[in-house]
């Protein structure tokens, strides 16, 4: 009995858990397409990337090819007038992109001191000196072979990328900690409170029924409503919550469930199979 008690309250929180990170994950994704983050992230990641914070160079002619922003005339001269920014471009593209803007196609009596004498002139000043270096060593190393070229730049490209996803992904998980956080305060959502209450009120969970995959956060908020898990407000929380000292152990509350969604729901839906089939292996 007190093995399945602990497996109740762990279903309860663990249900609790996944339902406010499937509300956070569906929040930050609606403001991430509302206000093109992975976009903006990336326009600015690639201006980083290639020395042009301004928009006026390499970054606006590579915007504006057919290659990376395909859904553009391609007259933008402005950030503004860009319209349409992708959300992701693919190495190879942004390779075929660079040495089509820089003129590196190797042809006839072109010579490896010719297509670096381009890059010098395209990439003028100090601040482009880091550029002008690796893309001179890109050629001297490919010696006039276009396809270990085209190959060495989109290997390069990639792999900022993944350091600019990593940026994007430190951005979206702030803003989830600090949407959960939110949510838990106007929902009530306290891990604390809760947990107290499936402790003394097993029974509770003794109607759980485990969510399939794909369920919607409005399904499972109903499913965890429906339970008689304790969240939300009403005059007895009010009073609980903001009396001294049990808003210590509110505030608490709060904090532990903003932070647990910090795992992602694809996390909690993993635990709570995990748990629901551990719970179903024991005896009747």
């Amino acid at each position: 009995m007190f093995g399945s008690i602990i497996l109740d309250v762990a279903l309860g929180i663990i249900l609790t858990f996944l339902v406010l990170s499937l509300v956070t994950s569906a929040t930050v994704e609606m403001l991430a397409s509302a206000l093109a983050w992975r976009a903006n992230t990336l326009l600015q990641g690639v201006k980083e990337l290639l020395n042009d914070n301004a928009f006026t160079g390499l970054v606006k002619d590579i915007y504006n090819h057919a290659a990376v922003n395909p859904r553009t005339n391609g007259t933008a001269q402005t950030q503004d007038q860009l319209g349409a920014k992708p959300s992701y471009i693919d190495p190879a593209q942004f390779a075929s992109a660079l040495i089509d803007i820089l003129q590196l196609a190797p042809g006839v009596n072109v010579t490896v001191a010719d297509l670096q004498a381009r890059v010098n002139a395209a990439l003028p000043g100090a601040a482009n000196a880091q550029l002008r270096t690796m893309l001179n060593g890109m050629i001297a190393r490919a010696g006039g072979d276009i396809d270990r070229l085209h190959k060495d730049i989109a290997d390069w490209f990639d792999a900022a990328t993944d350091r600019i996803a990593g940026v994007y992904k430190r951005k979206t998980q702030l803003w989830a900690f600090l949407i959960a956080l939110l949510l838990a305060i106007v929902l009530n959502i306290d891990t604390v409170k809760i947990a107290q209450a499936l402790w003394q009120q097993p029974m509770i969970m003794k109607g759980f029924v485990a969510p399939p995959a794909g369920e919607t956060a409005q399904q499972a908020l109903d499913q965890l409503q429906n339970l008689g898990i304790p969240f939300g407000w009403n005059a007895l929380a009010w009073t609980y919550a903001w009396s001294f000292p049990t808003v210590l152990y509110v505030l608490a509350g709060w904090l532990i469930s903003a932070v647990a969604t910090m795992f992602g729901a694809p996390f909690w839906f993993d635990t709570l199979q995990r748990c629901v089939q551990l719970r179903g292996a024991g005896s009747r």
